[in-house]
C-alpha cells in the first residue's frame, strides 16, 4: 500500500526520483529502493520525515503546492507543517507496522546528549555569545565596533573575514568570558570534544571554521564587497597633491631600471609624463607580484594621486589584469583601482590565454610615447630590469604586441548604466529595499509620481521579460512598522529621481504585491533577510555577470564578469539564501501575520 501511494504521488505531481531525492538530501538510489519497495521507513521515522520534505518542497518550488494537496487531502493554504503531516497520514494510511519494516529502516538517532550542530558562523557566534552571557552592544563595546556590524554577523548576512585582528579579538574575548562564565562543558559539548582538549585555540578554530572550497569563495567575495561598500565619493581627498609629487620628479627618466625600486621610479616617470602631456590612451599589463605597488603605503599614494590626475585629464586607462592570481590577491589589486574606476575612464580586462607561470612580464605603454617593459624569471622581482622606451620603431611594435593581447581577452569590470537586469541568465538580488519592479501597476500609480511610474514601468517589464525564461531571487530585509510609519521607509531600486517614501498602506501593499507574484511564477522567489549585509551597495549575481550599483554613483554599475569572481559571489549569496530560506506558504503566512493581518 505504501509503495503504491509514493509511485501514484509521483505521478500525480510529476515529480522524479532525483528532483525529490535533491529537496530530500537523499542520494537518488535511496528514492528508488523506496518505490520498489526494497526499503520501507516506517512512520516518524528520520527517512519518511525526509521523503515528505523532498516531495513538498519540491511541489512548492514549482509552485503547484495545489495538486499536491488535492491528492492528499489537505488545505494548500495550511501551513508547511500542517501540509506535511497531511503527506505523512496520507502516505501511511491503513499502515501495518511489522518488525521486518523496522529492522530494515531503523532510526539512525544516538540516544544520550543532544548534539549541538552549528554548520554557519553566525549559528557558533550565537551559541558562544548566549554561553558568554553578551550582548551586541556589550560585545560592539568591548571591540570599539559598531553595534550594528555585530547584528549582521549574528543573522548570517556578515563575517568578519576581512579583519583577522578583530575576528582574533572577538574570540578572545568570548573565551575568556566563557571561562570565567563556568561554560566550558557547554561549549564542549558544541564542539564535541572532551573538556581537556578545549582550549582558546581549539575555540578560535571552531568559530572561524572553514571547511570548504565554497565557504572560502564566499570569504572571498564578502571581502571584496565590503571594499566596494565602504568607498566614499571623497575618498580621493586623503591622498596627496599630484603637483606636489610632479614637484619632487624633476630627474630626467632613464633608459633602464632595476628592481622593485627601479620598476616604483620608472613609473612615476611614466604617469608624469602622461600627466604634463595630457595623453588620451594607456595600456596597462603586469603579471609579477603586485607588492612592489601596493606594499608600500606611501608609494601607493602617490600612485594613486598621479592616476586620479590623469583620468581628470581625460586620459582612457585600457588594463589587462592578470586573474591567475589567487582571489584575495586580487581582491588587493581591485581595492588599489576602485577610485578609478568611479571615474568611468577605466577599461579592464582579462587574458583568457593561460599564463606561462616561469616568467614574469610588465608591459605600460603610452602609444606613440613611452613604454615600460620587463621579461625575466618570476622569482626573480627584485633583480628585475625594466626598460624605459621612447624610440618609435619600438612602440609601433609594442602597440601591435599590446592590440593582440586585448584581443586575447574579455572585459572583467566594467561600467554600466543601471539596467534593471543585464542580459544574464537566472540571478540572485541583495539589495536594501523592495524592488519597485514587484509593484503592481495600482500601486506605482498610487504614489502620484509621473518620474516614479515611468522608472516602474520599465522596470516591471523588465521583469517579466526575465521570468519568462529565466528565475528570479531576491534577497531583501523587511522594513519595521515604525521606520514604516515615520515616512524613513522609500521606494528602491532601480533608484528614482528623487526618494518616494511609503505609507504603511502602500508597505502593505506592496507586501500584497510580492505574495501575488510569488503564487503567479514558481521561477520568482523572495527571500526576507534579517538585515541587509551592506549599506550603500546594491547586488545582481548571476553564473557570468556580477553588477554592483554603489549608492554614491545610482545611476552608474560596475559588472564583474570573470567565472571566479561570479562564483565566489554566487556562493556568498547562497550561504545567506541557505540560512534564509523559506518555502512558499510559511512566507506567505509569515507575511501575512506580520503586515496583512
Amino acid at each position: 500500500m505504501l509503495t503504491e501511494r509514493i509511485n501514484k504521488l509521483f505521478y500525480v505531481t510529476g515529480a522524479t526520483g532525483a528532483d525529490v531525492a535533491k529537496y530530500a538530501g537523499f542520494d537518488r538510489t535511496n528514492i528508488s529502493r523506496i518505490r520498489s519497495g526494497k526499503r520501507v521507513p516506517t512512520p516518524g521515522s528520520s527517512t519518511a520525515a525526509r521523503l515528505v520534505d523532498g516531495i513538498y518542497l519540491y511541489s512548492d518550488n514549482k509552485n503547484d503546492l495545489k495538486t499536491l494537496c488535492e491528492l492528499v487531502g489537505s488545505d494548500p493554504k495550511g501551513t508547511a507543517d500542517e501540509i506535511k503531516s497531511q503527506i505523512s497520514k496520507w502516505l501511511y494510511e491503513g499502515y501495518v507496522y511489522n518488525y521486518d519494516d523496522a529492522k530494515a529502516c531503523k532510526p539512525s538517532v544516538k540516544r544520550g546528549k543532544r548534539n549541538i550542530e552549528c554548520r554557519h558562523f553566525s549559528e557558533r557566534l550565537n551559541l558562544s555569545m548566549s554561553l558568554a552571557n553578551m550582548s551586541n552592544v556589550n560585545l560592539s563595546r568591548l571591540l570599539h565596533a559598531d553595534a550594528s556590524l555585530i547584528s549582521r554577523y549574528r543573522n548570517g548576512v556578515r563575517t568578519p573575514v576581512s579583519n583577522p585582528e578583530l575576528s582574533a579579538k572577538i574570540s578572545g574575548l568570548l573565551y575568556d568570558r566563557i571561562i570565567k562564565s563556568e561554560k566550558k562543558a557547554d561549549l564542549a559539548d558544541a564542539l564535541k570534544l572532551p573538556i581537556t582538549e578545549i582550549d582558546d585555540e581549539v575555540f578560535f578554530n571552531w568559530l572561524y571554521d572553514r571547511n570548504d572550497e565554497t565557504d572560502d569563495n564566499a570569504r572571498v567575495a564578502e571581502n571584496l564587497l565590503e571594499i566596494l561598500d565602504s568607498i566614499k565619493i571623497s575618498s580621493s581627498s586623503s591622498i596627496p597633491d599630484p603637483a606636489i609629487i610632479l614637484a619632487e620628479i624633476s630627474a630626467p627618466a632613464k633608459s633602464v631600471y632595476y628592481g622593485a625600486n627601479g620598476l616604483r621610479d620608472a613609473v612615476l616617470h611614466f604617469l608624469t609624463f602622461a600627466i604634463e602631456h595630457r595623453v588620451k590612451e594607456m595600456f596597462l599589463y603586469s603579471d609579477e607580484d603586485q607588492s612592489w605597488m601596493t606594499h608600500d603605503p606611501s608609494y601607493l599614494t602617490k600612485w594613486a594621486s598621479l592616476m586620479l590626475e590623469c583620468v581628470k585629464n581625460g586620459t582612457h586607462i585600457y588594463i589587462i589584469h592578470n586573474v591567475d592570481r589567487d582571489l584575495d590577491e586580487m581582491n588587493d589589486a581591485i581595492k588599489s583601482w576602485l577610485p578609478l574606476y568611479m571615474s568611468g575612464m577605466i577599461e579592464s580586462y582579462f587574458c583568457r590565454k593561460q599564463r606561462n607561470s616561469r616568467f614574469s612580464h610588465t608591459f605600460f605603454l603610452i602609444p606613440d610615447h613611452v613604454c615600460i617593459k620587463a621579461f625575466h624569471a618570476a622569482t626573480s622581482r627584485e633583480d628585475g630590469i625594466y626598460h624605459y622606451y621612447t624610440d618609435q620603431r619600438a612602440l609601433e611594435i609594442f602597440r601591435k604586441e599590446f592590440d593582440s593581447l586585448l584581443l586575447n581577452s574579455s572585459p572583467l569590470m566594467t561600467s554600466l548604466p543601471s539596467r534593471t537586469f543585464p542580459d544574464v541568465s537566472n540571478v540572485i538580488t541583495i539589495q536594501n529595499s523592495l524592488s519597485i519592479s514587484t509593484m503592481s501597476k495600482e500601486l506605482a500609480a498610487s504614489f502620484s509620481d509621473s518620474s516614479l511610474f515611468d522608472v516602474w514601468k520599465d522596470a516591471r517589464n523588465a521583469l517579466l521579460d526575465k521570468l519568462k525564461t529565466d528565475s528570479v531571487y531576491e534577497l531583501i530585509p523587511l522594513a519595521a512598522h515604525e521606520e514604516i510609519a515615520n515616512g524613513n521607509i522609500t521606494v528602491g531600486p532601480p533608484l528614482v529621481s528623487k526618494a518616494v517614501a511609503y505609507t504603511p498602506e502602500q508597505y502593505k501593499w506592496h507586501i500584497k504585491d510580492i505574495v501575488k507574484l510569488s503564487e503567479e511564477f514558481d521561477n520568482y522567489r523572495f527571500y526576507p533577510i534579517p538585515e541587509a549585509p551592506f549599506q550603500n551597495i546594491n547586488l545582481l549575481i548571476s553564473d557570468n555577470m556580477t553588477k554592483i550599483t554603489p549608492a554614491i554613483r545610482p545611476g552608474l554599475s560596475f559588472a564583474f564578469s570573470h567565472p571566479s569572481m561570479c562564483m565566489a559571489f554566487k556562493s556568498y549569496a547562497k550561504t545567506i539564501m541557505e540560512k534564509c530560506k523559506m518555502d512558499r506558504n510559511s512566507l506567505r503566512k509569515m507575511l501575512e501575520e506580520r503586515y496583512l493581518v
